[in-house]
């Protein structure tokens, strides 16, 4: 089964970091203080601001959790171990089935974090077999989920299966996003809501507009909730964009 590690060993994380010369103790407090914050690990925190190469970042977190780091380049992927897996799954918990090692006995699967145990169980059961987890970037992951789940498509055609006539087309059941792709699209939709904020602040500053108030007491108000309103609308737009 699967290792499974705790607090030390996440601090372990940062001795390689800091031994390798990928992030300075200070930069490491700072981004510590930052996924504490927004609630995500610090890996992550790491690769959302681009402090250190993801390779490095994502080879450092492996060794820290016991588990071997590879490119999915060089991994060979079975189709048909791949096709074994509903999409479903595979969107919700980030993770791709990429080959059956025979001789051990045991899938391999690639994903960025390790497992939980109950997903992992779910796993064994669709396979019948031990799982084994091989960390890989989160680009090379979602690259790899879109070419081989892409949106909208089916493990199971239901009117395949069915042996009486189709007369009505069943709803597909909505896929659940990735958590890289739920995190890329919060981080756009915040960052342009705060752009869009800012670039109001900055244009009634530099505009005096409206003139009337501008010297008055509601000045400040008035333009943190024109930019609230602005950012809300902007945001909400980027968040149905990105959705589609």
């Amino acid at each position: 089964m699967t290792s499974r590690h705790n607090m030390p060993e996440q601090r372990k994380f940062e001795t390689i970091l800091i031994d390798g010369k990928l992030v300075s103790a200070e930069q490491l407090e700072q981004i510590a203080q930052y996924a504490h914050a927004v609630g995500i690990d610090l890996h992550e925190a790491i690769l959302q601001k681009k402090i250190a190469p993801p390779d490095a970042v994502m080879m450092a977190y492996a060794e820290s959790v016991g588990i071997p780091f590879v490119h999915l380049a060089d991994v060979p992927v079975d189709k048909a171990v791949v096709a074994r897996i509903d999409p479903m799954i595979v969107r919700k918990y980030s993770l791709v089935p990429v080959s059956i090692d025979q001789g051990q006995g045991y899938v391999l699967l690639v994903t960025t974090k390790p497992v939980l145990p109950d997903v992992e169980e779910e796993l064994r059961m669709v396979f019948n077999l031990p799982i084994r987890c091989m960390i890989c970037t989160p680009t090379e992951l979602s690259a790899a989920i879109t070419q081989y789940y892409p949106r909208g498509s089916a493990r199971i055609d239901k009117a395949k299966r069915s042996k009486e006539p189709v007369t009505q087309r069943e709803p597909e059941p909505v896929e659940p996003m990735s958590d890289e792709e739920r995190k890329d699209r919060l981080w756009k939709t915040v960052s342009a809501f705060c752009s869009s904020f800012a670039f109001i602040g900055f244009g009634m500053n530099f505009l005096q507009i409206p003139r009337g108030i501008y010297h008055t007491w509601y000045y400040l108000p008035f333009t943190a909730l024109l930019g609230v309103i602005t950012g809300g609308i902007v945001g909400y737009a980027v968040w149905n964009r990105l959705s589609r």
